[in-house]
């Protein structure tokens, strides 16, 4: 498929099937937990701006280009963007976890962005008498969104990003992508 109709594709980022629907289920349980448990965990605490009420957690279903070039910009480290998919976002499939504040509503520090990427259905394609499928596919989209994200953090020391990946694409009788 070429690139332009990747791009006009609104379909790219919803479900295909079953299994990917219990994927993003799970993923989004998952970011909803931690943010209870990060709640939870600084209330116990006593950390005083969080009884306060003055910080907060927040969990959103995605980055947009804009907030990611203001971010780098912030940093000083490079200063010319290419403006043309501002209106863009990322949409990871676990969302973003952001540190926000009561009194200051531009104020969003990210603490987490997660993604679920099942790579592969050939397994289920051959018991269905089906014809094998490329590889990759998944794994390409988690590359394209790790890159800009890698890009917006690279001013710190990590990059708090977690990709939860399977499927039958990384079995040893696939094709490889590295040497042996």
């Amino acid at each position: 498929m070429p690139r332009e109709n990747l791009i006009q594709n609104i379909n790219q980022h919803q479900p295909k099937n079953k299994y990917s629907k219990l994927d993003d289920l799970n993923i989004d349980l998952a970011m909803n937990k931690t943010k209870e448990y990060l709640e939870q965990r600084f209330l116990k605490e006593g950390i005083s701006n969080f009884i306060d009420g003055n910080y907060y957690f927040e969990i959103e279903k995605h980055i947009e280009i804009s907030f990611m070039i203001n971010n780098i910009k912030s940093t000083k480290i490079r200063a010319e963007f290419d403006t043309t998919f501002l209106n863009n976002k990322i949409k990871p499939d676990g969302g973003v976890l952001f540190l926000r504040k009561q009194d200051d509503p531009l104020y969003k520090k990210i603490l987490l962005i997660t993604e679920a990427k099942r790579q592969g259905t050939n397994d289920l394609r051959k018991k269905e008498g089906k014809n094998k499928q490329a590889t990759g596919n998944a794994i390409e989209r988690l590359g394209k969104n790790l890159t800009g994200i890698k890009a917006m953090l690279n001013h710190e020391k990590i990059t708090p990003f977690v990709c939860f990946g399977w499927g039958c694409d990384f079995a040893s009788n696939e094709k490889q992508f590295w040497p042996n």
